[in-house]
């Protein structure tokens, strides 16, 4: 339906609106995971829930940075 990168460029404007919205940016990962799950579901072709599930997982990792997502939890 769509492709994964306008998927993933949506998902990391939101998490930058989120953080515009004084959203605590430890929580921008997570809030960018549950959305890639969520647009995994709705938006990606796939011929299983799990894989809608598990593209949605690389899709909000992917918009949150796998790297990025360690440093933010484990910085105080």
């Amino acid at each position: 339906m769509f492709t994964v990168t306008i998927i993933v460029a949506v998902i990391v404007g939101l998490g930058q609106l989120a953080k515009g919205l004084n959203m605590p940016v430890k929580y921008i990962p997570l809030l960018s995971l549950v959305l890639g799950i969520v647009a995994g579901i709705f938006l990606v072709d796939a011929d299983t829930v799990q894989e809608h599930i598990f593209q949605g997982i690389m899709i909000g990792l992917s918009a949150a940075g796998l790297f990025d997502q360690t440093k933010i939890v484990t910085k105080e």
